[in-house]
C-alpha cells in the first residue's frame, strides 16, 4: 500500500469514483419501498448502505481517502437536505453538524479497525472495519441530532436498533463481496496485490 500522504492516479481514480458511486446511491428515486439505491424503506425498517463507499475506500486506499469519501457523502447529503420541505425529517441534515462531520470519521475509524485486526482472518478484519464504519455513521448522527435538537440518544437509537442490525449485516456482505473482488481483480489470482 502507498503512504497515506501519496496520491497516485490509481488512488485519486478509486477516490473519485468511489464519490461518484456515493452521489449515485443518494440520488432519490422515490420507486416504492427505493428511495434511493443506497436508502431502502419498508415502513419502519429502514436499510441504508449510503456507507459503504466510505468504508471500502478506507480499507483499501487508507484513512485519508475514507476521510475525503466520506466528507463528499456528507456534503452531497446536506445539498440534498437544502431541498427538503421544512419540517421534513431529512431536512435536519441541511445542518453541517449533522450531515457532514459524523460522516469525516467513517473512514478513519474503518481503516483503524481494519489496522488493528491484523491478526484476524482477512473477512474478519472486513466485517469488523463494516461494523465500525456503520456505527460510527449512526452512533455520531444520532449523537449529532441528540445535540442539536435535544432528543434522548438512547431513545432515539434505540427506536431505530432494527435498522441499525440490517445495515450492519448488509454493509460488512457487501463490503467482503466487493473488496474481495477488487482485490483479486488487481492481483489476477484472487489474492491482493494491494
Amino acid at each position: 500500500m502507498n503512504s497515506e500522504g501519496a496520491f497516485n492516479t490509481r488512488r485519486l481514480v478509486i477516490t473519485a469514483v468511489l464519490i461518484a458511486v456515493s452521489i449515485v446511491l443518494s440520488i432519490p428515486l422515490n420507486l416504492g419501498p427505493l428511495r434511493a439505491l443506497g436508502f431502502i424503506s419498508f415502513g419502519a425498517i429502514s436499510i441504508t448502505i449510503l456507507v459503504v463507499p466510505t468504508i471500502i475506500g478506507a480499507i483499501l486506499e487508507g484513512w485519508v481517502v475514507g476521510l475525503i469519501v466520506g466528507g463528499a457523502f456528507g456534503l452531497f447529503s446536506m445539498f440534498l437536505a437544502t431541498q427538503q420541505p421544512a419540517g421534513s425529517p431529512d431536512a435536519l441534515f441541511a445542518d453541517p453538524f449533522i450531515s457532514v462531520l459524523p460522516r469525516l470519521f467513517i473512514g478513519p475509524v474503518a481503516w483503524l479497525v481494519y489496522q488493528g485486526m491484523r491478526s484476524a482472518s482477512e473477512n474478519v478484519r472486513l466485517i469488523g472495519a463494516s461494523v465500525a464504519g456503520t456505527l460510527t455513521n449512526t452512533l455520531l448522527v444520532i449523537g449529532a441530532i441528540s445535540l442539536r435538537l435535544g432528543v434522548p440518544f438512547f431513545a432515539t437509537l434505540a427506536s431505530v436498533s432494527i435498522n441499525v442490525i440490517l445495515e450492519l449485516i448488509v454493509g460488512a456482505v457487501i463490503v467482503v463481496a466487493v473488496v474481495n473482488a477488487v482485490r483479486g481483480t488487481a492481483s489476477g489470482k484472487g489474492k491482493s496485490s494491494v
